[in-house]
């Protein structure tokens, strides 16, 4: 493969985006580029929790120099900040790597490599995401500080192995041991067909903090573990994806304060180009999770996905998306959720 093509593929599964990106340096085989959104959005619902502004400013920058013909370097930084409750501000991403024919190395703040598998199906407006258990400061799955990474891709093939270092999650509380992560790993192994078909299957697993396996009621003695697979296709004006996972002590609920013996995520969604403008969107998501100890066979999280994009110009959209929930108040109260269905409205421009 020749390294220009290479070089065009890792970022991708870097998780960097050049989507109107800004060109603010470009000599001597130096780049470095400006990207980020500002975005306007408020959730409407009956709980209170849920409603009012949502408002947020992003912006981040990406750097590649070629140090030879063969062997160039990276780096990427991201930073939100929201404009409701702006003491919640964080560095999304923050990494260095060298890359080449060879694929690329990388460390610092970035997506865990179950994150690209949980990316076939977090495409909604503004919800989703959210069923298969991977999330920022989540055992490494999600942006996860401490994680070395190499990547390769080559004619459509593509894998990722990970080490996951002893890391605290971002925002530091008296209940932020939930999030904080020990040592651990992740692979992934997938395929881009020239048709527009894709297959990807992960694994993370980490080990428990000692203050997980102090504070926890059950299952911070155990090893976090995730496994999923998903299939998309993204041809002919269609979109279409589907991802499940199934974990092991895993996904934490802090009502029941533990993570649960095994869950399994389950994630569709259906979007339509149907004008150049307008793609609509229909998404289903579900977390199932069983806790022997403590009696617990019961929906975590379950609701159906109904929205929409409207594409201005390639730097401004309107959405709008209504996240229909499908649990019971007596469901949603076992473990702190609402039972209330919320809607949000948004207008994103990309710079």
């Amino acid at each position: 493969m020749k390294p220009s093509a290479l070089a065009l593929m890792i970022p991708s599964l870097l998780g960097v985006s050049a989507v109107q990106a800004v060109s603010l340096y470009d000599q001597e085989g130096t780049q470095i580029d400006l990207n980020g959104r500002a975005v306007g959005l408020y959730y409407g619902s009956g709980d209170e929790a849920s409603r009012g502004d949502q408002s947020y400013l992003r912006f981040g920058l990406d750097g590649r120099t070629q140090i030879n013909p063969a062997l160039y370097g990276f780096g990427s930084f991201e930073y939100n900040l929201p404009t409701s409750g702006s003491d919640n501000d964080e560095v999304r991403q923050a990494y260095a790597g060298l890359g080449g024919d060879f694929g690329a190395f990388s460390y610092g703040r970035q997506y865990g490599l179950f994150s690209k598998l949980n990316d076939y199906t977090d495409v909604l407006p503004e919800f989703g995401g959210d069923g298969l258990g991977s999330g920022a400061d989540q055992l490494g799955t999600g942006r996860n500080s401490g994680l070395l990474q190499y990547n390769i891709s080559y004619q459509g093939l593509f894998a990722g192995l990970q080490y996951t270092g002893q890391a605290d999650a971002q925002h530091q509380d008296d209940d932020s041991w939930s999030s904080n992560n020990g040592e651990g790993y992740a692979l992934l192994a997938g395929y881009d067909s020239p048709m527009g078909l894709s297959l990807a299957a992960a694994y993370n697993r980490v080990n428990k903090t000692s203050d997980q396996r102090a504070n926890a009621s059950f299952g911070g003695y155990q090893d976090a573990q995730l496994t999923g697979v998903g299939v998309k296709y993204d041809a002919n004006r269609l979109y279409a994806a589907a991802t499940y996972s199934y974990g092991r002590h895993h996904v934490y609920n802090g009502t029941v304060n533990g993570f649960f013996d095994k869950s399994q995520g389950y994630e569709a969604v259906l979007q339509y180009q149907l004008t150049n403008a307008f793609k609509p969107s229909l998404a289903y998501v579900r977390t199932d999770v069983k806790e022997g100890s403590q009696g617990i066979d019961a929906t975590l999280t379950e609701y159906v996905s109904l929205g929409g994009f409207y594409q201005f110009n390639p730097s401004i959209q309107a959405y709008v998306d209504y996240r229909w929930n499908q649990l019971s108040a007596s469901e949603a109260r076992q473990f702190g959720n609402t039972d209330e269905d919320i809607v949000a409205v948004g207008l994103r421009y990309d710079f």
